[in-house]
């Protein structure tokens, strides 16, 4: 699926003054998504000048799901359209060929915005995929220049890369409770990934907090998603806010930054749609 026109997923630019919302790994296509038809995101788009949609925005590691996730990229566009806001799409390591755009720098650089999978040189260590995704890192490590992970932007192109390489095969099943089940149960197997999927919880926000440190040491808060585990953490004054996802058993969060106010709510559903829930966290950078 080729990048939309740059008039239609431009990023929001020092002059701009509406709010800016980000969400993350919505994961359109998987067949385990909570979302059911796009439609049901329209509440999500109110209020919002800009839609930032940070990384796995759609399922296009593999052919079969592209057209699909084309059908839903024009739908959900036509949403946020229909609620005043413009689309911008960040790369994530589900859809990391959908633009060219890795991460942005909001608030005069208070702000690191990011997918997250740029948190691990093997990109997705719970990965059911991990032995490809060791293969792919491999064929990179020969084609970048030593230290290439000590650069922001030869890591991130790393990581696409080497999502883009990997050979994936994805659970089918029916639409519905069906299919989530099955892809949960999917998800679980074989019994030693829920440990690691727990292990990379218990520090991914650690992580995200060296990450901002390394590339962005005069940032206040990274945010990102990939790791499915919605958190705001706080430490020396500088926060990590991951969004969480859009599957089963993941929380989900949205960021508004209006100004130089950062705030972050959960996304809840009424009336089977999504829509923005309980504060979780008010910030100032």
């Amino acid at each position: 699926m080729p990048p939309a026109p740059a008039s239609d997923t431009a990023p929001p630019t020092a002059t701009d003054r509406g709010r800016v919302r980000i969400l993350s790994d919505l994961h359109l296509g998987h067949p385990g998504c909570r979302i059911a038809r796009v439609a049901q995101l329209r509440p999500l788009f109110d209020g919002a000048q800009t839609v930032l949609f940070n990384g796995d925005t759609f399922e296009l590691r593999k052919a079969s799901l592209r057209r699909l996730a084309e059908d839903m990229r024009h739908e959900l566009e036509a949403l946020c359209a229909e609620a005043g806001a413009r689309t911008c799409y960040l790369t994530g390591n589900h859809d990391p060929e959908i633009t060219d755009l890795h991460h942005l720098d909001l608030v005069g650089g208070k702000v690191f915005l990011t997918h997250g999978d740029l948190l691990y040189d093997d990109v997705s260590p719970w990965s059911k995929f991990i032995d490809s995704i060791h293969e792919q890192r491999e064929i990179v490590r020969g084609s970048y220049p030593a230290g290439y992970l000590d650069d922001l932007d030869l890591r991130l192109a790393a990581a696409k890369q080497i999502a883009a390489n990997i050979k994936v095969r994805q659970v089918k099943g029916p639409p519905g409770a069906a299919g989530k089940l099955k892809s949960v149960l999917a998800e679980t197997w074989p019994p030693t990934r829920p440990l690691k999927i727990l292990r990379v919880w218990a520090r991914s926000h650690h992580d995200a907090h060296r990450v901002r440190d390394q590339f962005r040491p005069e940032a206040e808060m990274i945010v990102l998603g990939h790791t499915h585990r919605a958190k705001v953490h706080a430490r020396d004054g500088k926060h990590v806010i991951n969004t969480g996802a859009f599957l089963p058993l993941s929380k989900s969060y949205l960021v508004d930054i209006d100004g130089r106010d950062v705030r972050v709510r959960e996304v809840t559903t009424r009336n089977g749609q999504f829509a923005p829930g309980r504060e979780i966290a008010a910030l100032r950078v």
